[in-house]
């Protein structure tokens, strides 16, 4: 697949998922290979180490070690705490997520019926013969998902792939396909709206405008 980060740009840089800190949430700028990512900021050095305070802290009481700690709900919780120690309240979120067993599994147990819109997905065409796009699959089954299947074949982001994973094992009601231009026509992703859930739902969207969302995705 094309990218836009130069050799000597790319000889710069350094693989995120080892020459960072793995956070539940990023502690700097990563680049997904279009552009130079931005040196950790001042304020993002206060956030890993709060967060790598916090996990060392509060790991014992989960009975867990440091990075399964940080790989939990309430590893999540953590690092949300520290956000809002550096920058304010800007999340909400209790110290017991954090510090006591149950409580932030309990949480995310209550809110798992949230209407959730994903503002970014995309699948190919079923004539898409560009097999360089394997290389993301295979890359996520080394380094991120050793379970994941079917990483050799196209099939996996075809449109029959997609609504199972986007629809079916994850919670989204509403998924907009975003296209992407590029200057050989047989990349080209698809653009629409992919609305799936009870009647009622597509209502749920209108009114997002006059809602505050507790997360998003773009």
């Amino acid at each position: 697949m094309p990218h836009y980060l130069s050799d000597r740009e790319l000889k710069a840089a350094a693989p995120a998922e080892t020459a960072s800190f793995r956070s539940p949430v990023p502690t700097q700028v990563v680049s997904n290979g279009e552009f130079n990512p931005l040196p950790q900021t001042r304020d993002q050095q206060r956030v890993e180490a709060r967060v790598k305070g916090l996990a060392t802290d509060l790991s014992r009481r989960h009975g867990m070690g440091r990075r399964q700690f940080l790989a939990s709900s309430a590893g999540m919780a953590a690092a949300f705490l520290a956000m809002n120690e550096v920058f304010g309240a800007i999340f909400d979120v209790s110290p017991a997520e954090a510090q006591t067993p149950g409580v932030a599994d309990a949480r995310a147990s209550a809110l798992a019926g949230q209407f959730i819109f994903d503002d970014q997905t995309h699948f190919v065409r079923d004539d898409f013969k560009q097999t360089g796009l394997l290389d993301l699959a295979k890359y996520a089954k080394q380094h991120w998902n050793p379970a994941l299947t079917g990483e050799n074949d196209l099939a996996r982001f075809k449109f029959e792939n997609y609504v199972k994973e986007i629809f079916v094992d994850s919670d989204t009601k509403v998924a907009l396909l975003s296209g992407a231009p590029f200057d050989d026509p047989t990349w080209d992703l698809l653009a629409s709206l992919v609305h799936h859930g009870p009647p009622g739902a597509a209502d749920d969207l209108r009114r997002l405008s006059n809602a505050k969302p507790t997360s998003g995705r773009s």
